[in-house]
């Protein structure tokens, strides 16, 4: 009998490792799992975006990193079907998020074992991002990463704490206005982060108790701090304790306006994007794509318990 193949696009970025060459293994593990697959590298983000929207009945499959992802993100959601995600990029929170292994053939099986969870897009002046839109310390890291180009290359993901060493010295606290869902705050501060995902950063936890599927925004700002005080919240920044810590306060939010005094650069998954004042909100169920099953942490369980109480 002959088996019947599900027709897939694959997409790449041409700078995030999507050679044919270097992803021949992966076309074969797609194959093999019942895919007959189109490999395209688009010149441009509006090429990439097209390649989305005329994929017809295909299996829609971007290879790249977190801003290849926002840069589809607006064609995506005009699927009505699940896209899977080879992670190729450098930080790839997206996947860790959603529990996709880094080796692009296990991500392979992900995507034919045909698995997928619905989850939420964040919107920042109504342009989606999946991850996480910061203003202030995460700016300035973002900042000296890209402008280290050649260290970028050489150091991948790891260049991050050098890039952020660089930057904490430069950086000076600044004054900001939040409205979370009507609630006015003026506050002054190193860093306002606003996530819809759990992971950014190249590892970083929002909180641990966020997902990517929990229809909530997660904001936490941090409090002026001298070196060995923010040394000492590198655990928290990673596993997501910052509720746990005096230095930073942590909210839940459905809708978040973020002024400053001065305008500033906004971080958004990486990569500098606009400028405040911005609007930030959760987009709930946007998007469907292939991903393993997960267990709901005891520690997300109880967090929405006491959210919702």
């Amino acid at each position: 009998m002959v088996q019947v193949r599900r027709p897939a696009l694959l997409l790449t970025n041409k700078h995030s490792g999507g050679a044919d060459s270097d992803l021949a293994p992966v076309m074969e593990r797609l194959v093999d799992g019942g895919l007959d697959v189109l490999h395209e590298t688009p010149d441009s983000i509006d090429d990439l975006c097209r390649h989305i929207r005329d994929a017809g009945t295909a299996t829609v499959i971007i290879g790249g990193g977190d801003g290849t992802l926002n840069a589809a993100a607006p064609a995506l959601m005009t699927l009505e079907r699940p896209f899977g995600l080879l992670p190729l990029g450098t930080a790839n929170d997206l996947a860790r998020s959603l529990g996709i292994p880094f080796d692009p053939l296990e991500a392979a099986d992900v995507i034919t074992a045909g698995v997928s969870r619905r989850i939420d897009l964040g919107l920042i002046d109504g342009k989606p991002f999946f991850n996480v839109a910061s203003v202030g310390l995460s700016a300035e890291v973002v900042r000296e990463h890209e402008g280290e180009g050649a260290r970028k290359r050489l150091l991948g993901v790891l260049n991050y704490p050098l890039s952020a060493w660089s930057a904490f010295r430069r950086h000076r606290p600044f004054a900001a206005e939040l409205v979370i869902d009507g609630e006015r705050r003026r506050i002054r501060c190193t860093q306002i982060a606003v996530g819809n995902g759990r992971h950014y950063g190249g590892g970083m936890t929002m909180d641990e108790a966020a997902e990517i599927d929990d229809g909530w925004l997660r904001v936490y700002y941090l409090r002026p701090a001298g070196f060995f005080a923010m040394l000492s919240m590198l655990p928290a920044l990673r596993f997501g304790w910052l509720r746990r810590t005096a230095e930073a306060e942590v909210k839940w939010a459905r809708r978040v306006e973020l002024r400053t005094r001065r305008p500033r650069d906004v971080d958004v998954d990486g990569e500098l994007n606009g400028r405040t004042p911005v609007v930030i909100e959760i987009l709930p169920g946007a998007l469907e794509v292939f991903a393993p099953l997960r267990e709901v942490p005891a520690a997300e369980e109880e967090a929405m318990r006491e959210h919702s109480a």
